[in-house]
């Protein structure tokens, strides 16, 4: 969003990407923090213009929420940046969703079994070492 001489967003990935492309945060505001019932709210405050004069906060901030963005600039530095931060998410995604591994080890032996095997099963191996 654009507030006069600033452009702001509460996406911290967002963010983090407009500064790797070298866009400065404001001068006079960097980001604020907001402390509600609901948790803490984050802004961050950016200039017009990248470091180089090539890359137009503006844009930027429409290219991310640009899903074709990428697609017709497949080399624009930004479309690499906004890619890795998707893919980022995607394994999140990934991780937060697998089941993870349990481990025990009894008398020298182990046991590694997924986390979401049934009761019996993990009993059955269990009593084995």
């Amino acid at each position: 969003m654009q507030r006069d001489s600033y452009f702001e967003t509460s996406d911290l990935s967002l963010a983090a990407a407009l500064a790797a492309l070298g866009i400065q945060f404001n001068t006079e505001t960097h980001f604020i923090k907001v402390s509600t019932q609901s948790g803490e709210q984050y802004k961050f405050f950016f200039e017009g213009l990248s470091n180089c004069g090539k890359y137009k906060t503006g844009e930027m901030l429409k290219a991310w929420n640009d899903e074709q963005f990428h697609h017709d600039n497949p080399e624009h530095p930004f479309a690499f940046i906004k890619c890795a931060f998707k893919n980022r998410d995607g394994l999140l995604d990934v991780v937060k969703k697998s089941a993870g591994l349990v481990m025990l080890e009894k008398n020298g032996k182990v046991a590694i079994l997924s986390s979401n095997a049934s009761k019996e099963f993990q009993n059955k191996i269990f009593s084995q070492i």
